[in-house]
């Protein structure tokens, strides 16, 4: 099999050649990985078997090759680094690597009428170069090509704050849902926009909106449906208009509302953190493994960081014969493999997965 074969296979609930691997890592963990193997990139993307790669527009006016999860804009006085969204972000280092993480200054945080958000200046598609999406597909071959998208929940409370956006749900709903209809906007004329030139050769769009902790939603299910269901059934239809796939990233335990995931079109669940409650992914393949392929579930927290080479294969073996029966199941980390990561767990959850 391809790898586009490979993946559309598990995505379609059919028994592939072998589980389709897509792994993410921090580059300092990368970088370790190279000097260990003494492999280049492409050598190194070869011995792992990725079958899945990015596609994307290419942001026109970059500020920065570093940014969060969008194209950096400016680099202000503090040397933070501005999104599209004007949200700042700054570089923290653990000691092991270096991250990006909100630098809590909200854009959104003083403004405070429909008008003056209607008056925001909000991303546009125009920002973006999309004639050369098609070229960078097909030089993936037979690779299984994605792009990705940010949500309506995670977006807005960094751009209005944590406390307040959860506030105005709350009490003033109004005023959320227009900061969400604005980010709704952009997000479906971008997906629109890179879809058509991909013309018909996506196999998935990721939908990434974290909406959860470890212990369980950041707001009540019913909150969630009433106020981010629809919004994100929206953008639901439109990538299955163009007959893609839809995957659906959110950290946390999301078990609450994996069935209205379902429900809307949701048809590729990731990370499944292990570790957050209810996530359990053996679970989880029993309820929900006959409507959903999994993506991820291999603990980038404990397992790999801390546990032996042989509890490393013993995992991954089990991981891929329960998830993978019958299709179902991409192994992918629970999030980005980071730099504590031991590099002998890596390179066994890899042979394994590549000799299973």
């Amino acid at each position: 099999m391809t790898s586009k074969q490979r993946v559309v296979s598990a995505i379609n609930h059919i028994q592939p050649d072998r589980v389709p691997i897509d792994l993410r890592f921090a580059p300092e963990l990368f970088d370790k990985l190279k000097q260990e193997l003494q492999m280049n990139e492409r050598e190194m993307w070869e011995w792992i078997g990725q079958d899945v790669f990015t596609v994307r527009p290419e942001f026109k006016n970059s500020a920065s090759d570093i940014f969060y999860a969008d194209p950096t804009i400016a680099v202000d006085e503090n040397g933070y680094y501005v999104d599209i969204y004007h949200v700042s972000f700054r570089q923290v280092n653990t000691g092991f690597q270096v991250y990006i993480e909100p630098a809590d200054q909200p854009p959104l945080k003083d403004i405070n009428t429909i008008r003056e958000i209607d008056s925001f200046p909000w991303p546009k598609v125009d920002a973006w170069d999309y004639s050369n999406v098609y070229k960078k597909i097909i030089d993936r071959k037979d690779k299984a090509v994605w792009s990705r998208s940010r949500g309506v929940f995670q977006t807005a409370q960094l751009m209005r704050g944590m406390d307040t956006f959860l506030i105005d749900l709350a009490i003033e709903p109004e005023y959320a849902c227009n900061i969400m209809d604005h980010i709704l906007k952009f997000i479906m004329d971008d997906a629109k926009c890179t879809l058509e030139a991909g013309k018909g050769e996506y196999i998935f769009v990721e939908y990434n909106d974290d909406v959860a902790s470890q212990r369980g939603l950041l707001i009540s299910p019913d909150m969630w449906r009433e106020y981010i269901k629809p919004r994100m059934a929206m953008f639901c239809q439109l990538v299955h208009s163009y007959d893609v796939k839809l995957k659906y990233h959110s950290c946390g335990s999301i078990y609450d509302i994996i069935p209205d995931l379902i429900e809307i079109g949701v048809d590729i669940l990731n990370p499944i953190q292990t570790l957050a409650a209810n996530m359990d992914p053996f679970k989880l393949k029993e309820e929900f493994g006959n409507k959903l392929c999994f993506h991820g579930a291999i603990d980038i927290q404990e397992l790999l960081p801390k546990a032996s080479r042989q509890e490393v294969k013993e995992y991954v073996k089990k991981i891929i014969h329960i998830l993978g029966k019958d299709g179902g199941y991409i192994l992918a980390g629970s999030h980005t493999i980071q730099a504590d990561s031991k590099i002998e767990n890596i390179i066994t959850m890899i042979e394994t997965a590549n000799n299973i």
